[in-house]
């Protein structure tokens, strides 16, 4: 652990460590391929239409079919005023999903901690009129744009046309995982709904507050969280120590004021970090804490984000896999790929994979 990790010390005996963990996937477009390979491992080419892989979540998923009400929850930072950053001359989805149903099917995270939160929480005894009028306002916001597409639809080109399309795909698919009747047990309380709009500051502890109660109610047993998306630039001026966007500081120099804000920010993350698994452990799972039951993987798509580099990934695995995990160490991955690790991760979910993105040896070291 390094300066950054203070908050995670009490919690050092769940959590390890990677050294020398590489992603082969690496070149230009940066933040593309290291994004999209992020949970399938798999290089991107199409620079028209987003293509990967199918993720190791979704192949947890079909492996596992959990008997919750959402077979997988995929959340996103704040939104970008002018949508998902991305590299030149590629399609932003690279940069935005990290998890793929198929090839060409993203799962598109939400936007909003108050959205995904109203897709987990029904309280118990709901009236039966008020959890209609719940469904109904989950209802496709497309359902009231078709008249829209449809005058918009013969004016696009053949390009524009397929786009249009697998976005509509993408947000059908999101929008039926929220029309999925929530659990019917009360788990949490009103009281605890985020508000509708929050800056990235309070969105980012709200979503993983959120998430935790989605494990806690057993909404779900599959959880993705893209905590900024890949070539991400969120302002961090609050944290006091100037106005600085991410990405432009992670490509201004070495002075020491830089590296000083840089550290900030990573601490930053850490922190969220350190509360989320802190919440985890403080719920009774069967006589054993929700930690201790749960798969927890925090990583980056680079190592050295100076130089974009694949090398020695940035990567956390924290809880116990109810026996499956072996924390609190320090492990020395020894150069093996990262899609060994995946596939290492999917094992101890019990999702027995035969192989996972070219990879059909699991890591061993977990």
């Amino acid at each position: 652990m390094g300066t950054a990790h203070t908050s995670l010390a009490p919690l050092q005996s769940k959590i390890s460590m990677f050294r020398d963990l590489n992603q082969t996937i690496s070149g230009s477009p940066a933040h593309s391929r290291g994004t999209a390979a992020f949970l399938t491992g798999s290089p991107i080419s199409n620079m028209q239409t987003p293509e990967v892989d199918v993720s190791i979540d979704q192949a947890i998923a079909s492996a596992l079919e959990p008997p919750t009400a959402i077979r997988s929850m995929h959340v996103g930072p704040t939104p970008y005023p002018a949508g998902p950053p991305s590299d030149t001359g590629w399609p932003s989805g690279y940069n935005a999903y990290i998890s793929w149903a198929s090839s060409t099917a993203p799962n598109p995270p939400l936007e909003s901690a108050r959205v995904a939160f109203d897709s987990v929480y029904v309280p118990s005894g709901t009236d039966p009129g008020v959890a209609a009028a719940r469904m109904r306002k989950r209802q496709s916001v497309l359902d009231h744009t078709l008249d829209q597409i449809a005058s918009i639809e013969p004016r696009l080109g053949a390009q524009d046309t397929a786009k249009l399309d697998e976005y509509l795909t993408a947000v059908r698919e999101v929008e039926s995982n929220l029309q999925t009747q929530p659990p019917a047990t009360e788990c949490g309380s009103e009281s605890d709904a985020p508000n509708a709009e929050l800056p990235f500051s309070t969105h980012t502890p709200a979503m993983l507050d959120v998430i935790a109660l989605a494990l806690r109610c057993d909404a779900t047993r599959i959880v993705t969280y893209s905590m900024d998306y890949g070539f991400g630039n969120k302002n961090f001026s609050f944290l006091g120590q100037g106005n600085f966007n991410h990405h432009n500081l992670s490509h201004s120099g070495t002075d020491a004021s830089t590296i000083a804000s840089h550290k900030a920010i990573v601490r930053w993350y850490m922190d969220r970090v350190a509360d989320f698994l802190a919440t985890l452990d403080a719920i009774d799972d069967g006589g054993a804490t929700l930690l201790d039951n749960s798969v927890v993987y925090v990583g980056s798509d680079m190592g050295d984000p100076w130089p974009h580099s694949g090398q020695n990934l940035t990567a956390m695995l924290a809880g116990g896999g109810a026996g499956a995990l072996d924390p609190g160490r320090l492990i020395d991955a020894g150069g093996a790929s990262y899609q060994s690790v995946l596939l290492a991760m999917a094992y101890a979910m019990d999702a027995n994979l035969g192989s996972f993105s070219g990879e059909s040896t699991p890591f061993g070291g977990l």
